[in-house]
């Protein structure tokens, strides 16, 4: 054999086919290079551009139809002032509903609360099963906390209900000061995940934040064959715990690695929403790139990731071999079965 040429597209379908690691086994082929009676002259990661696909017009019309309610709900929230959120309440709904427009041959659970695969895909001739997404929505627009009394108030509230408004200068320390939260996660089911990952090829998780009139929304895939994100719930299943807080943009997610099929923005300054798309193409296959700067000073000494730039590539950290840190496991969250 004097040569092999791969395209990722071309690898991702080998590896599919057999079952394997996408990341992993490109790291182990590329180690092939030093034996003698092997060259690899082109194993590589095609850098064209991101392919955009057009956003399923229903997809669109929905988003735009909950930026509106948001926007009232944020309105609501800032003039009510009663500590009931309002505002970016109730997301988990909404991610499911988003997926149905993404993938119009997929179905939901046909369950309000109940332990049901979140989106599923039904073979048309036998009416089975064929496999399921599990769909998951992070606001990271949580409630805030009140600097003089500790204690809590909806995110778009103006102030403390129980230290009361206030008209001193800003540096006093009134009800008007906060610290914002944005510590939301993913909860996962190790337990569910250990006992359906077969059916469940893959976890979609929307990620939103909101930064004055603009609500910023992207949606990531994680595949469950991945080795590091199947080890990072089986892990916790290993200690006989639940559930599993999938922080956005963490260690775990970074190493779990995340593929981008969407990023958009809203501008909700006025009553109809302005939707600009900056990605769409649920064919994806890039991972993202992985921050430096979540990595420890040991982690990138242990690793020789010193000369690194700002960002590395995915397929760095499967050759460095990079392991999972130890957990401070919290409490358990309960059991699942679906059904």
């Amino acid at each position: 054999m004097s040569h092999i040429t791969f395209t990722m597209p071309e690898w991702h379908n080998f590896c599919n086919a057999f079952g394997l690691d996408v990341d992993e086994s490109l790291a182990r082929l590329k180690n092939l290079k030093n034996l003698k009676n092997l060259k690899i002259e082109s194993l590589k990661r095609e850098e064209s551009k991101p392919i955009m696909m057009e956003l399923p017009s229903e997809l669109k019309e929905e988003i735009e139809h909950w930026a509106a309610e948001e926007r009232r709900n944020i309105i609501k929230e800032k003039t009510k002032c009663r500590d009931q959120p309002f505002a970016f309440d109730g997301v988990g709904a909404i991610g499911e509903e988003f997926a149905l427009y993404m993938w119009p041959d997929s179905l939901g659970s046909a369950s309000k609360g109940g332990m049901a695969f979140d989106n599923r895909v039904i073979d048309p001739d036998t009416k089975e099963l064929k496999f399921a997404r599990e769909i998951k929505f992070v606001c990271l627009e949580g409630t805030k906390i009140c600097l003089k009394c500790k204690g809590k108030a909806p995110r778009y509230q103006p102030y403390c209900l129980r230290c009361g408004p206030c008209v001193c200068e800003d540096e006093c320390e009134c009800g008007k000061k906060f610290k914002q939260k944005t510590d939301s996660r993913a909860g996962i089911s190790s337990k569910a995940h250990i006992s359906y990952k077969s059916l469940l090829p893959e976890y979609i998780i929307f990620v939103m934040e909101c930064t004055g009139d603009l609500i910023n929304l992207k949606c990531f895939r994680f595949l469950t064959s991945n080795k590091y994100y199947n080890g990072y719930i089986q892990n916790q299943f290993d200690k006989n715990k639940g559930g599993c807080n999938f922080i956005p943009m963490s260690f775990d997610w970074h190493m779990s690695a995340p593929v981008k099929i969407m990023h958009i923005d809203i501008d909700i300054s006025e009553e109809s929403p302005v939707l600009t798309t900056h990605f769409y193409n649920l064919a994806a296959t890039e991972i993202e790139k992985v921050p430096k700067n979540i990595f420890t000073k040991k982690e990138i000494k242990k690793y020789s990731l010193q000369e690194a730039g700002e960002h590395i590539d995915y397929s760095v950290c499967i050759e460095k071999n990079v392991e999972r840190r130890p957990k401070h496991i919290g409490k358990s969250r309960g059991t699942v079965t679906r059904k």
